[in-house]
Order: C-alpha cells, then structure tokens, then sequence
C-alpha cells in the first residue's frame, strides 16, 4: 500500500485541510489523518479538545472509504513528535509519506529525530499560496530525505484567520459549514469581538469593513511568513481605521480630540494619529507595537518595526487595492518585507508627486532611511 499520515492542529478542520486530505485520497491508498496533542511548533493549549477535534474531522471527511482518523497522538498525550507517529504507522511492505505543506520545508531540518524520518517515510511536499517552492531550499532538504513534491496546490487557511473571520461573522470562508455551524453554536474563537462589535460606534461603513478583513487578512500571512506575533498584528489592523470617519466633534466628544501630531498631517493621514489615541483611550489598548503600528500605518517612519512594516504593507496590497503596479508590489512584499515596504514608500511618493497631494514629510524620511539601510 501506498500511504500518508498528514497531521497538524486542526484546532478546528479548515477548507483548507478539508482540500488536502480529498486531493490525497485521490492520490493513496489510505491517508492518516492525525490531529497533535500539542504541535512541537506551536506548544499552547488547543481551542477544542482532542475530542471535539476528531469528532469534526470526521463530520468533514469521515465518509471518504480511504481516510483513518487516528487518535494516537492524541493518546500519547505531551508533545506530539512526527518520529514517533512515523515509527507507528511504518510497515516494511508499505510505502510510507508524510505530508508537509512548503510552509514547513525550511523548517524540516530541525525535526526531532531526522535519521528516523529519513529511514521510515518519504515527505510529499504541498506548495501552499504565498509560500512558493524555491529549488535551493528544496535541494538541501533532499540531502536529508527524501522528498517527493505533490502536483495540486494548497489552499489558504489556518485557525488564525479563523478567529478573523469569526470577528467579522465569516467563519463559513475558512471552515465547512459543520463547522461553523459548531463554532457559532459554542461561541468559539471570539478573540477580536471587543472591537468588530464597536464598528458602528466609530462610523464605520461596510466598505470600509470589508478593506479591514482583507487587510487583516493579508497580515496575518504575512506575520506568519517572517515569524511575528500574529495576535498584535490582528488587533493592529483591527483598529487601524478605527477613526477614519471622526469628526473632530466627535473626537472631542469621545475624549479624544484633535492633537497638535494629528494635525501637522496631510488630511488624508491624520486619522492614523487619532486611531492609535482612540486604541489607547478606547480600547484600553497599551501594547507600543500596536500603537506604533496604527499611528504609521499610511506615512511609515524611520526605523520601523517588524509589525509597522506587516500593518502599513497589508493596508496597502490587500486583495481589493487594483491600482497601477499593486500585482508587482504585492509580490515584492510576499517575498522580501523590507524590499516589499521600500517599494510601497516609493510607490506612494510617486503617485502624490504625480497627482499634486501632499506627501507626508515622514515618509520621505522614511523611504530615505530604509533604502539607506538595505543598502549596508
């Protein structure tokens, strides 16, 4: 037999795991579904219990003839360790894979207990959207295993974009119905309510909700490509248009009013100032990484931070921005986020030049430092 364990949190199944686990029985004998305990990569407690997960695994993609739901990680309890998975399911008459998805290739060198890995399965390597393949990464990881690469392409998903889309009433987009349907019934995932549920407060149109979840959307992958907290991301962009529609009546009527900082911006820019005092004042909001974040997020500055750069690049590639040169930016920011943030300061510049606005002086400055440092 020709089979594959495929594992992972699944804390919950996404369409996105849904996806794989159908393409793989296309392509196997029999595909080992193996929901951790708790992930080696991740180690924090699960949302759902180990039962709940297998109870929706097997709601989603139990009725497929050539699919296992296995619980032996789950009783194994502690640290679920892929060797050890392998170990059990490995038969000298049977083919053995395991299925990886190219976000984890660079990563797969430092799986505990290579040499078994290596002995016992082959990896069948699933390139996943913004994480594309590069051959010399494929290439050292093969100097280690083996490594065969599958011929369909992974969807976008993951139980962080879940609790965004929860915020914004969407969970049916990440998750099957069944289990959205669950999540609701439970009232799972909830992390970011406090501030979706306070939108009207602050004016917010349904344009403008729809250009947040996209924009929270594309930082979240982004934040997982280069390692940051995806948590302080979210609630970055969550409130970085918070005050986009403010009057300054209303402002002082919040307790928030107008500042001096606000207003030596362009029009277009203040409400970056007033959003990160209304995240302050209003939503409690303390976390300088948010902050600065939310009072850059249109000029930038110098010396940005990792979660400035992944806010003020998400606000300005996210899936709805169709301007002149927003597919090449996008993809310099997927690949690079300094080169990606360089390119959007330079962008912007242009086009206020070219259109007559006014450029804030802040992201001449910034364009400046940064083209500066990325040269040394």
């Amino acid at each position: 037999m020709k089979r594959v364990i495929y594992g992972g949190s699944f804390d919950p199944i996404t369409i996105a795991h849904e996806d794989v686990i159908k393409n793989l029985a296309k392509r196997f004998d029999q595909v080992i579904v193996v929901p951790a305990f708790i992930s080696p990569f991740k180690g924090v407690k699960m949302s759902l219990s180990g039962a709940e997960r297998l109870d929706l695994i097997r709601k989603c993609v139990g009725d497929i003839k050539n699919v296992v739901i296995s619980s032996y990680e789950l009783a194994q309890e502690g640290t679920s360790f892929s060797y050890q998975t392998v170990e059990h399911y490995y038969s000298e008459t049977d083919e053995l894979y395991f299925a990886i998805g190219s976000d984890g290739l660079n990563s797969l060198d430092k799986w505990k207990e290579p040499q078994i890995l290596a002995s016992k399965c082959s990896f069948y390597l699933i390139e996943r959207p913004y994480y594309p393949i590069k051959q010399a990464d494929l290439d050292k990881m093969r100097k280690i295993y083996r490594i065969e690469q599958a011929d369909f392409m992974g969807e976008v998903g993951s139980s962080t974009l879940l609790k965004v889309a929860v915020a914004f009433d969407r969970a049916n987009e990440v998750v099957p119905q069944v289990v959205a349907d669950y999540i609701e019934k439970n009232s799972l995932y909830e992390n970011y309510r406090y501030i979706t549920s306070r939108y009207d407060e602050f004016d917010l149109s349904e344009k403008r909700r729809e250009h947040i979840y996209r924009t929270a959307k594309c930082a979240v992958i982004l934040a997982s490509k280069v390692g940051a907290d995806s948590d302080k991301v979210i609630r970055a962009v969550l409130l970085h248009d918070i005050a986009k529609y403010l009057t300054e009546e209303k402002l002082i009527a919040l307790g928030v009013g107008l500042s001096e900082k606000a207003k030596a911006l362009p029009s277009s820019c203040t409400h970056q100032q007033t959003g990160c005092e209304v995240a302050q004042k209003l939503f409690g909001e303390t976390d300088e990484d948010i902050l600065n974040s939310i009072a850059t997020h249109t000029t930038g500055e110098e010396n940005m931070s990792v979660y400035q750069k992944i806010v003020y690049c998400a606000d300005y590639i996210e899936d709805g921005r169709d301007f002149s040169k927003v597919e090449e930016i996008r993809n310099k920011v997927y690949d690079d986020l300094d080169n990606g943030t360089l390119a959007v300061m330079e962008n912007t510049i242009n086009y206020l030049r070219e259109t007559g606005r006014d450029c804030a002086k802040q992201t001449e400055l910034a364009y400046e430092y940064l083209k500066k440092e990325l040269k040394k």
